[in-house]
This record gives structure tokens, C-alpha cells and sequence, in this order.
């Protein structure tokens, strides 16, 4: 049966008003149903004359529903249980689908996006992954509002990397204040040194003015102001952090004029600075009001600098998704064994020594990428100037002993004692790879085991973050 004929067969029974409305009502749904799946499917049946099967299913439980009442023999209750039994089996997964089309769902289209806060506008072109997170629709948001924005969680989870990637995407200047007990006021708000003034981070952020160490200024159109690590600061030296947090929203309305007036601070120099395109984003292991003993210098800090990010505080879990799928993109078999690894550092309670973050499994993509480009160029004999120099290239496994070097001897034992971690497993991983052809511009070394293991090991994340 063609695509036209099935759509005029349920067309058919909707006409006639012979039919029970019941049974008109269920092939509208078919109809509803058809065009809400698309063309891919319908379209096979118009071009080959073979509809799909699941299709074809329900077409047969809609004609015996019919046939049945017609003859009586059925009532509208058991016509309608029939019918919805054959739409709830017609529901298909990934695993069904056409390799084109799983290409297709698992590949990166980008859109481009333009941001407006205050005078600035910014086009990027981002990945429609990263725009769809719930997190960075947040921020956005805080953005857009003036929100200062706290994320907080374990370590490697990303939230020092979410904060460059929201001023990357911005087209925004990223400055970062590292927050510990030996922050001082005047690396917050400058002040006089042995080497002159020095202006400080905050004042620099709240300006939108780059200043450098010999002085010269730089105008930028807006700033991300990374407060990392916030409750490591000292509570006295965080006031004045709180009093700058506190003006953020501080505008002011002129009735005569009409006119918004921007709220301003002070520099070390008693300089009043007016605020600029400004977001503030902080970081920490946990919440501000919070003393927790796995977390060495950590603060509880006063509850007004925790009222400053009220309304928009974060609790980050890595997105285990948007690794695999966006960053690690192609790299499934580096993700696999550093997701293991990551997991296995946290059951082990080790994460005070070190913890996988995304920025270690970059690295040990761009690593693998540069083997393969210094290897593949020399077996083929072709000359590229960026790699002469180099004869013996790093390996994924060189770099992955100096990571787990910083670990203390019993942690680093129980690591190579998995089998989900050893070294040598994942160097037989790697041995493969370094077998399959590598394409520079777009690389791709998975395998649909891998990419059915991540796909699991992404569903049981999932499911143990909501248990």
C-alpha cells in the first residue's frame, strides 16, 4: 500500500459518518500518528509499495476493529483496546532505527545564535547540544536578569569549564578570581604594591576594562567573572566581594530624565567605576552556608554572600550525555575508559588526590590526535613542517600514568586491579585503534559496541542520579 492510499483509507472512515465515532476518532489518530512520525517511514511505503510493518498493524487491527463492529460482534470498549494495544507495540527505539538516521540524530548541527544584554550584541555559532542543556538555558537566563549564578559540586564535574564556555559563548572576556585564605583585597579591588598599582578583578570585571601590569587598558564588551573555588575566601576578605555582588542589580531610574543609571563601585585607587556588561559566576565543592571536612580550607561563609546567589544555585552533575556525544565526539573508546576511571576514583573515595574532569579526557584526545598525525604521516613518508620535530610522539598511556602517579600507591593499585581500568586492557583498546584509518579533519574511531556500551553506561547514570 502507497503513502496515498493509507492516508485516504483513514480519510475514508473520518468521512463517513456511517462509521462510529469512535472508530472515526481512532483513524484520525492514525492519521495525526503518521504525520507526527514524518515521511521516513510512510515515504519507504510510497516508493517501494511495502509499508512498514508496524504500520501495516495497525491498518489490520483498524480493519478487523471496523469489520468487528460492523458485524456487531465487538463493542466500542474492545474496538478501542485493540486498536491502542497495536499503536503501543508500533513504538520503535534507537536500535531500529536506519543507520542514515541514527547518523543523523547523533551528529552536531550547530545554530546561530545571537545574544543581546545592554548594548552588546554577540552572534556565535554554538552546537545545538551545548544551547539545549538545562544548565546553560539557566544561565542564560541569569544572564538576561542579572543573576549572580553559584555551581556547586564534586570535583570534575565541569563547573569551572561551564563558566569559559558561557563567556566563550557570549563572546565575553573570561576573568578568574581564585578564592583561598591568601586572597587579598587587593587582588579583589586593587590597591598599591612594591611594583606600583595593581588593579584588581572584580574592579577589572565590573569596568569591562582589561588592565594590564605596565598599564595599558583594553575595552572589552562584557565579562564572566569566575569566582573559583568561593568557599575556600577568607569570610573577613569576602566582604568586599559581597558588597560588589550586592550591586549587581542595582540600577537606578531617573523619572526626570528617563534615564537608568547604572549602580558603581570603588576601586583601590577610590576610583568610581560604572558597571558594565557584567555575569558572575561561582564555583565550589559545596554550598556557601556549608563546613564540610572532605573538602580541606573550605569556609562557611556568612549567610548575606549566600544571599547573593539565591534563586540561582546549582547543584552540577557531569552530563555524562553531552561528554560523549559533543566533546568526546568520535572518541568513544577515550570516554568509555575515562568514565570508568572517573567512577572508580570515586568508590574509592580518592577524589582529594586527583579526578577526571573533561578537561583530562580533551587532553587525551588531543594527545591521541597528534600520535596519530606524527605516526600516519611518517609511514606514508609525507613531510609536514608542524611535526618534524617530533620522532617518538606521547602516548594516550604515557599521559595516563603521570595522572595516575598522583594518586598514593594502595589507590593506584586498587586502579590497575579492575579490570574496568587496568592499563594493559586499555592499551590492548588502544593497539585497535591505532589499526583503524584516521581522517584529520573529521575523526572517528567508534564502533557500535562502543556506542551501544556508552549509550548504557549514560542510561545507568542517569537512572542513579534520580534513585
Amino acid at each position: 500500500m502507497a503513502q496515498r492510499g493509507t492516508l485516504e483509507y483513514y480519510q475514508d472512515i473520518v468521512n463517513d459518518t456511517t462509521n462510529p465515532e469512535l472508530v472515526r476518532n481512532q483513524a484520525q489518530k492514525q492519521i495525526d500518528r503518521l504525520a507526527s512520525i514524518g515521511s521516513a517511514q510512510v515515504q519507504t511505503a510510497a516508493t517501494t509499495g511495502n509499508l512498514d510493518p508496524q504500520i501495516q498493524a495497525v491498518l489490520n487491527a483498524m480493519q478487523a476493529a471496523v469489520n468487528a463492529y460492523g458485524g456487531k460482534s465487538a463493542n466500542p470498549q474492545q474496538i478501542k483496546q485493540i486498536v491502542d494495544d497495536e499503536i503501543a507495540k508500533a513504538k520503535i527505539d534507537f536500535s531500529q532505527l536506519s543507520d542514515g538516521l541514527k547518523a543523523m540524530l547523533q551528529s552536531q548541527t550547530k545554530v546561530e545564535l545571537t545574544l543581546r544584554q545592554m548594548a552588546a550584541v554577540s552572534t556565535k555559532v554554538v552546537s545545538n547540544a551545548f544551547i539545549k542543556r538545562p544548565l546553560v538555558q539557566d544561565l542564560l537566563s541569569d544572564v538576561q536578569a542579572r543573576n549572580n549564578a553559584y555551581l556547586y559540586g564534586g570535583a570534575g564535574t565541569g563547573k569551572t569549564y561551564t563558566a569559559g564556555e558561557i563567556a566563550d559563548l557570549l563572546d565575553w572576556e573570561l576573568i578568574t578570581l581564585n578564592c583561598n585564605q591568601f586572597t587579598s583585597p587587593i587582588d579583589i579591588i586593587g590597591g598599591q604594591t612594591i611594583d606600583g598599582y595593581q588593579e584588581g578583578k572584580v574592579s577589572m570585571a565590573w569596568a569591562n576594562e582589561i588592565i594590564s601590569p605596565n598599564g595599558d587598558k583594553r575595552k572589552v564588551s562584557g565579562v564572566v567573572l569566575l569566582l573559583d573555588e568561593l568557599p575556600k575566601l577568607d569570610p573577613n576578605t569576602a566582604g568586599l566581594l559581597n558588597e560588589a555582588l550586592a550591586k549587581v542589580k542595582d540600577f537606578k531610574f531617573d523619572k526626570v530624565t528617563g534615564a537608568t543609571k547604572p549602580p558603581t563601585i570603588l576601586n583601590g585607587r577610590n576610583e568610581k567605576l560604572v558597571l558594565g556588561n557584567l555575569m558572575v559566576i561561582a564555583t565550589g565543592n559545596v554550598p556557601l552556608n556549608t563546613v564540610d571536612p572532605d573538602y580541606e580550607a573550605n569556609f562557611k561563609q556568612d549567610l548575606s554572600l549566600q544571599d547573593r546567589f539565591v534563586g540561582s544555585t546549582y547543584k552540577i552533575f557531569v552530563d555524562y550525555e553531552y561528554e560523549f556525544n559533543s566533546i568526546m565526539e568520535g572518541f568513544a573508546f577515550i570516554w568509555i575508559y575515562g568514565t570508568k576511571l572517573r567512577e572508580k576514583i570515586i568508590s574509592l573515595n580518592a577524589t582529594g588526590q586527583a579526578f577526571v574532569s573533561i578537561r583530562l579526557m580533551m587532553n587525551l584526545k588531543e594527545t591521541y590526535k597528534v600520535y596519530r598525525e606524527v605516526v600516519d604521516k611518517n609511514k606514508q613518508n609525507v613531510g609536514n613542517q608542524a611535526f618534524d620535530l617530533i620522532t617518538d610522539p606521547k602516548t594516550v598511556v604515557e599521559s595516563l600514568v603521570t595522572f595516575l602517579d598522583l594518586f598514593k600507591p594502595a589507590i593506584k593499585q586498587a586502579i590497575q586491579d579492575d579490570p574496568n581500568t587496568n592499563l594493559d586492557n586499555f592499551k590492548m583498546v588502544l593497539d585497535a585503534k591505532n589499526k583503524m584509518p584516521y581522517n584529520a579533519k573529521a575523526p572517528d574511531f567508534n564502533t557500535q559496541d562502543e556506542i551501544n556500551e556508552a549509550n548504557r553506561m549514560i542510561t545507568a547514570y542517569e537512572a542513579s542520579k534520580n534513585s
